[in-house]
């Protein structure tokens, strides 16, 4: 299911397999796009001019702000880990499904407090960020803002199961 702002994923159902999710068997768009709205917490992923995806987000705090502008993916990694932080085993932070974005900026599946809490990067939820992880590619553009909310899901993609 496509989460809207201020909505919860079902805590104890089971992500689907990509085998067994239908949007990952989409044909290969000729154009994708990832949009980040930080004033309203949603971002909205789009192919060939149809939302595919849409759901929260944690941005980045006050004090840690995520930088706003238009950018590309410039790298991707499946297992990423954090270079600047440690977790509470004083290991590095796990950044799953990585997207970087801009110099030490990453979009990943993280925790998502409901509210702007990170030290800059863009948290997704885990189904969220696999998916994208999969369908975006190397030098497809991700539009940071300020303002704006995520659109609902088009028409095309309205069917699809979501985790």
């Amino acid at each position: 299911m496509t989460v809207a702002a201020g909505e919860h994923a079902e805590p104890n159902r089971t992500p689907a397999a990509p085998e067994e999710d239908v949007r990952y068997a989409l044909p290969p768009a000729q154009e994708r796009s990832l949009t980040i709205n930080v004033g309203s917490q949603t971002f909205e992923y789009v192919e060939d001019g149809g939302v595919v995806a849409r759901g929260p987000i944690s941005s980045g705090s006050p004090e840690h702000p995520t930088p706003t502008g238009e950018f590309q993916v410039l790298s991707k990694d499946a297992d990423k880990r954090s270079g600047s932080y440690t977790n509470a085993f004083d290991q590095p932070t796990p950044m799953p499904y990585s997207l970087q974005f801009y110099g030490p900026y990453f979009i990943h599946e993280g925790w998502l407090p409901g509210y702007a809490a990170s030290h800059g990067c863009v948290r997704l939820r885990y189904e969220d960020a696999r998916l994208i992880f999969h369908r975006i590619r190397v030098g497809d553009p991700v539009h940071v803002r300020h303002d704006g909310v995520a659109r609902a899901a088009s028409a095309s993609s309205s069917s699809f199961s979501v985790f």
